[in-house]
């Protein structure tokens, strides 16, 4: 379904406030490196709801940063979109302490990326919405399986479903200060006049704790498989006359490995008698499985669909005294 891009005059100004707190309801202080990750996640957070058309056409809103006051460690940071942040009645966008806030019901800049950072963690904890309302100018309203709303656009939505990498880092980065100093983050969104302590008068709109922050910085894997054909010369070093998928195939340039026979042809003929002796040569088509599952190592597996022999062995000088390969014998 196509998205209807956003009128970006429509669009209000609005704050994000980020506080953050321990288990005493308290932060003083974070670490400088933590703080510069807040804020980068922030811009990249932005950023990518600017791609899925959450602030219409047009460059990402400019995010700027109140000025810090005591107390409670809280971030505002203000979403410029179509006021001059310069001279605008002296706001920056973003109080450093805690809190990142905005504020507004109707298409705020501010509450965007407040309702984007709500639904990311939700999406982070694998809760499931229960309703949708795809709604007549481009928004999907979604109910959470708590009676929590959030309403963004389709795309943007849909991106933090996904949850690929730049999303999942943007989040783990707002919620660096969770892995050392705070235990708690809340999120607000309000209206570039309110205050702080206006924000913080209403719920949050979004809590993150530390579990959320160390599921965003796990890097989920997706399973994958590649596969190739290669022809060899080989021995076979050990052999299973009764399972195929465990013979000992050593090739001149390609390693040796454990590998399936499944030249039906060549299988037919052992049954009926031809003999293997040590040391044969035979000329191999190999189609060589490379997959990668999710907390697994890489796999490689080989099977031989075509067998080939171009030289008999000949180790006493009486090829038939050549002895063949017990069942599994152990590479010489």
């Amino acid at each position: 379904m196509a998205g209807i891009t956003r009128d970006r005059e429509d669009i209000e100004d609005g704050v994000v406030q980020l506080r953050f707190v321990d288990e005493d309801n308290n932060v003083h202080d974070i670490g400088a490196s933590d703080l510069a990750q807040v804020l980068e996640g922030l811009i990249a957070l932005t950023s990518e709801l600017t791609k899925a058309g959450e602030f219409g056409d047009g460059a990402a809103p400019r995010i700027r940063i109140r000025a810090p006051k005591e107390g409670s460690f809280v971030i505002e940071a203000i979403a410029w979109v179509n006021a001059n942040p310069i001279g605008a009645a002296g706001l920056t966008v973003a109080t450093l302490g805690a809190s990142a806030a905005a504020k507004s019901f109707g298409a705020d800049a501010g509450k965007a990326i407040s309702q984007a950072i709500g639904a990311g963690i939700r999406s982070l904890r694998g809760h499931k919405p229960i309703d949708f309302e795809y709604l007549d100018n481009g928004d999907v309203k979604v109910t959470w399986s708590d009676n929590v709303v959030s309403e963004l656009r389709r795309e943007s939505w849909n991106k933090l479903q996904e949850m690929k990498r730049p999303t999942r880092q943007a989040l783990s980065k707002i919620m660096a200060p969770l892995n050392t100093d705070a235990d708690v983050l809340e999120v607000r969104d309000a209206s570039v006049t309110e205050t702080t302590e206006e924000i913080l008068q209403s719920p949050a709109d979004a809590v993150a704790i530390r579990t959320d922050y160390l599921t965003a910085i796990q890097e989920t894997e997706k399973p994958w498989e590649d596969v190739r054909f290669f022809d060899t010369e080989a021995v076979l070093s050990a052999i299973d006359f009764e399972n195929t998928a465990k013979w000992r195939v050593k090739t001149t340039n390609d390693g040796t490995r454990t590998a399936t026979i499944e030249d039906a042809q060549f299988l037919r003929g052992l049954d009926h008698g031809e003999a293997i002796h040590k040391n044969d040569i035979f000329w191999l088509r190999v189609r060589e499985t490379t997959t990668k599952e999710p907390g697994r190592n890489i796999r490689t597996e080989w099977a031989v669909i075509e067998v080939t022999r171009t030289k008999r062995g000949d180790t006493d000088g009486d090829a038939t005294n050549d002895t063949t390969p017990s069942a599994g014998e152990a590479e010489s």
